[in-house]
């Protein structure tokens, strides 16, 4: 929780020794004193403290009147809530299942071995077992009945009303037997009290093997929740004392240990290290981090101690985004989500006609005695077509894959993404950053206009000295070690996709492709354009230097290919998609990395609109386009694709504006986020497939189909187990996700 200085806060502190009355007042007078504006609160053996201050001042007092303090932490994680909460609903499932599984198959025992009292002798006896059975549906099936309340009241169903229509049926039928035997011959032998309440027992396992595959998904989030840190060492102008990262606020300065996790997401103002970067990233080697460097909560600092500044609080923190993606993309529900709500609101209705026109058809043409036979095939076909398969096939699966994903550093957004990602024909990618390792080099300077190699770097630094491109960094970096000063410009101006100008004593100097020199009207040096086409030819990127009347030099750049990139490509391939390179880079430069990676289709000298144009010529085309990005000018082009991936060490824009985040810099990561998504629909299609067998061949069955041949009536328990088994079977279906590789 992010809160400002200056806005009243209320935080608690337990102190040691347990102070008293007198403590208290003087704890608030001294506090008063110090300038800690307090309202000092004793309750429940700590002390609540409303205050302006930072909760670390606070602290400080409090340990300098002497007493040994200690902040509590602000609130209770809510996934370490919601795991507590899911085993209390597993644990009371099962007693649930016990209860009603004891209840039933006493009650089964005892009569088919004749233990039980008969008709009409043990009347009393039954009754009173029909009592026991309401109470147990009151304690371990009341919710099925209220939904199914709730639905009739909005002259709706949905499975809580088969759920209730069968088991009341079931009871109720029985009741009416044991009131009046005379009402079925041989009525002993069509009580349905047992499965009344076994429907229940079949169902509340049910309810367990879904609560156990949230439960599993869960775990990938728990495992990102596990590697935040709970306390932080504070420095304040009283001192340095331990804090909870829950009360830590923006523009804290925090000093990081080697071997401890970072914090919170914040920048390094003090020192340098190296930071284990593998939770977010995937990538085994731990990187240089410096003063003005970014960092992320839950890394791990591995060799040296730095001071950080808090930037970043709460659920704007990567790891909370993280999570907050995740809970999303479970919690979501794609269109083959919403066929199967459409088809379900028609299905239950039909089901019910069947266990009326069944009932219907056993009353009047069935043989003696009818009613048995007709309450027999309406509660089976009920109990049997219930819907929990149905509800599971398509929430278990869409949870397990993006559990799966997230574990492969792969953030699906939502399920609409996961639709998407399986059904991509093209995969658009820029070439510098993605294909490339986006950290290029400056690898030769020709001067021209009689100025040293020294000179064309010292130009070329103060023109991009103001940009965050990463060619701009290569030039920056090549001109610090030669040395020299940069030149004072006026009026530096960014042309996107071209350079960048600027001006001098009210000369115009420029820096960028040739276009852009040409665009100026200066006229490039033969040899250097032979230079530049060689040098492009060899994976080389010309950037061109002029003033307003002549060409001052041209500089090499050269951006090694990712050594993963052409797998990448080959395995995209392999999945039928066709890889599609946009890049404002020059042809020639973007051909040879094509080529060196095996990509046929390439866009060069491409503006960032003109990458739209792309994307959109492609979708008129029939095809369904991915896009990868990771900078601010690829934003657009991710919103427009039908599904964007933008990289995890990309810019914040882009990956607001992707549909799926890649925690790394590897495209690998794309091919496995497709292999996924085409995964889980897949699961999801067998699922519903499997539901839809099952009830094509259980409702004709229940209903009596096969009695005129063989005589056997399905009885309703039985249905229930099977019902309860078509969930097993889909959750374990579901859950073979959990072990998806690619390749």
């Amino acid at each position: 929780m992010t809160t400002p200085d200056g806005f009243p806060d209320t935080f608690f502190v337990t102190l040691q020794p347990r102070p008293t009355g007198e403590d208290l007042e003087l704890i608030s007078d001294i506090l008063q004193a110090r300038d800690v504006d307090a309202e000092v609160i004793f309750e429940e053996g700590r002390l609540r403290l409303t205050t302006e201050q930072h909760p670390a001042d606070v602290l400080l007092r409090l340990t300098d009147i002497g007493f040994q303090a200690e902040l509590e932490e602000r609130e209770a994680d809510p996934l370490l809530c919601q795991a507590r909460e899911t085993r209390m609903e597993i644990r009371g499932s099962w007693r649930r299942a016990l209860l009603a599984g004891t209840a039933g198959l006493a009650i089964m025992v005892g009569d088919m071995s004749g233990f039980f009292p008969q008709l009409p002798q043990g009347r009393l006896f039954w009754a009173l077992t029909a009592l026991v059975c309401l109470l147990v549906m009151y304690c371990c099936g009341r919710n099925y009945f209220i939904g199914a309340w709730r639905q009739l009241r909005l002259r709706s169903a949905n499975m809580d009303t088969l759920v209730a229509l069968g088991t009341g049926a079931a009871w109720l039928s029985s009741v009416i037997v044991i009131a009046d035997p005379a009402f079925l011959p041989t009525a002993g032998n069509h009580l349905y009290l047992d499965a009344s309440v076994m429907i229940l027992a079949f169902l509340q396992l049910g309810r367990i093997l879904e609560t156990r595959a949230k439960q599993t998904t869960n775990k990938a989030i728990g495992a990102l929740v596990g590697l935040r840190v709970r306390t932080a060492r504070v420095f304040r102008a009283a001192g340095e004392v331990e804090v909870p990262v829950s009360l830590l606020r923006i523009g804290d300065h925090i000093l990081v240990r080697p071997g401890q996790k970072v914090p919170m997401d914040g920048v390094i103002i003090s020192g340098s290290t190296t930071i284990d970067e593998s939770m977010l990233t995937g990538e085994p080697l731990a990187v240089k981090r410096q003063e003005g460097d970014a960092v992320t909560g839950g890394t791990m600092n591995r060799s040296e101690t730095f001071m950080l500044r808090v930037t970043r609080l709460g659920d704007e923190t990567a790891l909370a985004r993280i999570i907050k993606l995740v809970r999303e993309a479970q919690m979501s529900k794609p269109p083959i989500g919403r066929l199967v709500d459409r088809f379900a609101a028609v299905f239950i209705p039909v089901v019910i006609l069947i266990s009326v026109v069944a009932f219907a058809y056993w009353i009047t043409m069935g043989p003696e005695p009818r009613l048995a036979h007709a309450l027999t095939t309406a509660i089976a076909v009920l109990v049997i077509a219930c819907p929990w398969a149905l509800g599971l096939a398509t929430p278990v699966a869409v949870m397990v894959g993006t559990s799966r994903a997230a574990q492969s550093n792969v953030l699906i957004r939502n399920s609409d993404a996961l639709r998407t990602a399986a059904t991509l024909s093209h995969v658009v990618v820029d070439k510098t950053g993605i294909l490339t390792e986006g950290r290029p080099a400056v690898t030769a300077v020709f001067p021209a206009a009689d100025l040293t190699e020294q000179e064309v770097l010292q130009w070329a630094a103060s023109l991009e000295s103001g940009s965050g491109h990463p060619l701009a960094e290569a030039v920056l970096t090549a001109q610090r070690r030669t040395g020299g000063a940069l030149f004072d410009l006026a009026n530096c101006t960014a042309v996107a996709g071209r350079g960048v100008r600027a001006e001098r004593e009210g000369i115009g100097f420029f820096l960028g492709n040739d276009h852009f020199l040409i665009e100026q009207g200066l006229a490039l040096p033969e040899h250097l354009v032979t230079e530049a086409g060689r040098q492009a030819g060899e994976g080389g990127t010309p950037v061109w230097l002029g003033e307003s009347r002549r060409v001052l030099g041209l500089l090499i750049l050269k951006d090694p290919v990712r050594g993963d990139a052409a797998a990448a490509i080959r395995a995209l391939h392999g999945m039928g998609i066709t890889v599609v390179m946009c890049t404002g880079d020059n042809r020639t430069t973007a051909e040879a990395v094509a080529r060196q990676l095996g990509i046929v289709n390439v866009h060069s000298e491409l503006l960032p609109a003109e990458k739209l144009q792309v994307i959109h010529t492609l979708r008129e085309q029939g095809g369904k386009v991915g896009m990868v990005g990771d900078r601010v000018n690829d934003a657009p082009a991710l919103a427009r694709a039908d599904t964007g991936f933008a990289l995890g060490s990309g810019t914040d824009v882009a990956i607001e504006n992707a549909d799926i985040t890649l925690n790394g810099d590897s495209l690998l990561l794309v091919a496995q986020a497709v292999a996924i998504s085409a995964a889980t629909m897949r699961t999801i299609r067998q699922n519903l497939f499997g539901v839809f067998i099952y009830n094509a061949i259980g409702i004709p069955l229940a209903a009596g189909l096969l009695y005129p041949f063989t005589g056997w009536l399905l009885n309703p328990m039985f249905a229930s187990a099977a019902m309860a088994l078509s969930s097993v079977t889909v959750v374990a279906n579901a859950n073979r996700l959990r072990f998806f590789r690619l390749g």
